[in-house]
């Protein structure tokens, strides 16, 4: 009978779960659309401030729903230690997917740009590119870095980092963040402090960073780094039976 009930709340579970991916998807959708459609600056102030308060009230529905779901969790896992191991390997999965905030120890990177002036010359600068990026965080995964994000973002390995062509270039994460090249980047990463800061220290590590741009880092007791708002969603890949 315990057995049926856990089986009933896991069910609910996946149910509230499903919920919230699809909503989730469906609002980025509707973001995308609406970005494509040309406006005055008016109306794209008053939607902004309607996107706003939609993003306000979805994150609050959302929270509201995970709070339910650890209640579930909670309830099936009392009195049973494989229920406890199943509900561990979640937080464990939810880790992994960026789904949950994370904080810990770990390693604080700034990325800055060549400022340069030289006598009001329009050389064109140096500037951090997606190159860049992906092989920073590349070296810290190497180094046990658990949890990455950049400017706040959530970087997890679905993350895409690209740039763009046209004149007003700029990094993008998952083709919604925006980085800019121009401005200071900073990527935070969750793990052994010593193992990350000696990742970087290493000579010749960041030798293909132009010697234009300055990278500096800190050690960090503290990092703390939100979940991942994309939604996880699977067309093609299927598990082997």
């Amino acid at each position: 009978m315990r057995r049926i009930g856990s089986q009933i709340i896991v069910a609910v579970v996946c149910c509230i779960l499903g919920f919230m991916l699809t909503y989730q998807f469906k609002m980025l959708t509707k973001y995308q659309k609406k970005e494509n459609v040309t406006k005055s600056a008016t109306d794209i102030t008053v939607e902004i401030e309607m996107y706003k308060k939609e993003k306000t009230e979805m994150q609050k529905k959302i929270d509201e729903l995970q709070g339910q779901i650890k209640s579930y969790e909670e309830a099936a896992v009392k009195g049973t230690e494989s229920s406890k191991e199943i509900l561990a390997e979640l937080e464990r999965s939810r880790m992994l997917t960026g789904a949950t905030d994370v904080e810990g120890p770990g390693l604080i990177i700034y990325l800055k740009p060549d400022t340069s002036d030289i006598l009001g010359s329009n050389i064109q600068k140096k500037k951090i590119t997606d190159f860049d990026l992906v092989l920073i965080i590349n070296e810290l995964r190497f180094a046990g870095a658990e949890a990455i994000a950049v400017n706040g973002y959530r970087v997890t390995s679905r993350t895409g980092i690209k740039i763009t062509g046209g004149v007003n270039t700029y990094i993008t994460l998952d083709g919604k963040q925006k980085v800019s090249q121009d401005e200071t980047i900073t990527i935070t990463a969750i793990g052994k402090k010593e193992l990350l800061n000696g990742a970087l220290s290493f000579k010749g590590t960041l030798s293909f960073m132009d010697p234009a741009s300055k990278v500096d880092y800190e050690k960090s007791d503290k990092i703390k780094i939100a979940k991942s708002n994309m939604p996880i969603k699977f067309e093609y890949a299927k598990p082997v039976k």
